[in-house]
C-alpha cells in the first residue's frame, strides 16, 4: 500500500503543475448562465409594413392558403400573422410592399397596406411565469393613450405592433416608468 501523504495547510484541491508554474483551476468568479428576472431590455424593430387582407371567400381555410401561396410565390416573408373570419393580417418588410401589392392584385385578393410600422419587444426571462408582469407593461401602454394594432406574447417577451413614432414613445415610457426592480 502506498505511503499516505499528510495534508498540510498549503494543500489546494484542483491544483496542478503545468510546465514550470502552478495553475489554479478553481477559477476566479462565477459565470452567469441566466439573465436576472424582470424586464431586461426594450427594443424597437422598425422598417415594417402591415398588410390587411379582407373579403376572403368561404371556405376560409382554402382562401387563406391561396393567399399565403401567392405571398410565398412572391418570395415574401410574413411575421405576426393574425387570422379572423374572412380576413387576415401580417407584417412584412417595408421594402417588400410593391412585390406584395403585385402578387395580391394578380391573385384577386382585396388588401390594404400601411407603412411605417414597428414592433416593440419587451424582453423578460420567463415573462409568462412572472405574476403580473405582462399586466404591468400593458397597464403602462393603456395609460399612455397610444394606439396599438396588435399585442402578442412569448415565453420571454411581449410584442406590441404600432406605428414607428408611437413605438419609440412606448419603448421610452416602459423604460422610464416601470419600477427599477422590474427593469433591472
Amino acid at each position: 500500500m502506498p505511503e499516505s501523504k499528510e495534508l498540510t495547510s498549503s494543500f489546494r484541491p484542483f491544483r496542478q503543475r503545468v510546465s514550470d508554474r502552478d495553475v489554479d483551476s478553481r477559477g476566479i468568479g462565477e459565470t452567469e448562465f441566466e439573465k436576472t428576472r424582470g424586464i431586461n431590455s426594450v427594443e424597437v424593430r422598425r422598417g415594417l409594413a402591415s398588410a390587411y387582407l379582407s373579403g376572403l371567400a368561404e371556405p376560409a381555410m382554402e382562401s387563406r392558403l391561396a393567399a399565403l401561396d401567392a405571398i410565398e410565390a412572391a418570395g415574401i416573408s410574413v411575421d405576426f400573422l393574425k387570422l379572423s373570419p374572412g380576413a387576415m393580417s401580417f407584417l412584412i418588410e417595408e421594402s417588400d410592399q410593391e412585390i406584395l401589392q403585385t402578387a395580391l392584385k394578380e391573385a384577386g385578393i382585396s388588401f390594404e397596406l400601411v407603412s411605417d410600422r414597428c414592433v416593440v419587444h419587451v424582453h423578460a426571462v420567463n415573462m409568462q411565469d412572472e405574476e403580473g408582469l405582462i399586466a404591468r407593461v400593458l397597464s403602462e401602454v393603456i395609460a399612455s393613450g397610444e394606439q396599438v394594432d396588435h399585442v402578442g406574447d412569448m415565453h420571454d417577451r411581449l410584442l406590441l405592433v404600432t406605428d414607428a413614432k408611437t413605438g419609440e414613445r412606448l419603448a421610452q415610457r416602459i423604460r422610464e416608468r416601470l419600477p427599477k426592480e422590474v427593469v433591472e
